[in-house]
C-alpha cells in the first residue's frame, strides 16, 4: 500500500506540493488537474526518483527511495532522462539484470517495438521513447505501476493494447491523464490533486 504522509516538495523557494497526506488503498487511480499542478512531480516522488522536501512516502511500510522498495515500483514518465548512448535493447537488458526479471519479449511484440531495439536511445522518435519508457516500467511487473500520460504519442495498435493491459493489470496503478479513457473510466478512482494539495499556487 502506498501512503503519503505530510509530503511537500519545493524547488528553490517555489512550493509545488504541500502537506499531502493520502492512503492509496485501492487498485486503480487517475490523478487529474491542470498543467503545472504537480502530477508528474507526485509520480516522481512516489517512485523514489525525487526526494521529498518534507514528510515521507512509503510502500508496504518501507520508504520508497530505498533500493529494495524500488524493485516493487515501476514508472513511465517523459521526465526521466534515459542514457542516450545505449541501444534500446541494451537499456532493456540492463534494466532486467538490475531487477532480476525476464527480458520482456512479449511486451516488446505487443508494443511493436522489435525494429527499434537496435536503435540508440538518442535516435528514437518521441513515440518510440514513450514505448521504451513503458517497457522499462512494465518489464519487472511491479506491485505499483505509475504511468504519466501513458497513451500520449502512441500509435493506434499500441494504444489499444496498452489500455487493455492496464485494465487487467494485477498490481496497483496510478495514472496521470486528461484522456476520457481514464478520467471517465469507472474502474479508476479519480484523485483531484488540487483538492489534496495545500499549495496555493501552481508552477506553470
Amino acid at each position: 500500500m502506498l501512503i503519503l504522509s505530510n509530503v511537500s516538495k519545493f524547488y528553490q523557494k517555489n512550493a509545488v506540493l504541500q502537506d499531502l497526506t493520502y492512503q492509496f488503498d485501492g487498485q486503480k487511480y487517475c490523478i487529474v488537474g491542470p498543467n503545472g499542478c504537480g502530477k508528474t512531480t507526485l509520480l516522481m516522488l512516489t517512485a523514489g526518483l525525487e526526494t521529498v522536501s518534507a514528510g515521507e512516502i512509503t510502500f508496504d511500510g518501507q520508504l520508497v527511495h530505498l533500493a529494495n522498495t524500488k524493485r516493487h515500483l515501476g514508472i513511465s514518465s517523459d521526465k526521466i532522462v534515459l542514457p542516450d548512448f545505449l541501444t534500446a535493447q541494451q537499456l532493456l537488458e540492463y534494466h532486467c539484470s538490475q531487477h532480476k526479471c525476464s527480458y520482456p519479449t512479449t511486451l516488446i511484440e505487443h508494443l511493436e517495438f522489435t525494429v527499434q531495439l537496435t536503435t540508440q536511445v538518442s535516435a528514437l522518435s518521441l513515440g518510440s521513447l514513450k514505448k521504451i519508457s513503458l517497457l522499462l516500467a512494465l518489464a519487472h511487473q511491479p506491485k505499483c505501476l505509475m504511468l504519466d500520460e501513458p497513451t500520449t504519442g502512441l500509435d493506434h495498435n499500441s494504444r489499444v493494447w496498452l489500455l487493455d493491459y492496464i485494465q487487467n493489470y494485477p498490481g496497483q496503478i496510478l495514472v496521470t491523464s486528461h484522456e476520457k479513457c481514464f478520467t471517465e473510466n469507472p474502474n479508476f478512482q479519480q484523485i483531484v490533486l488540487a483538492e489534496m494539495n495545500q499549495c496555493s499556487t501552481f508552477i506553470l
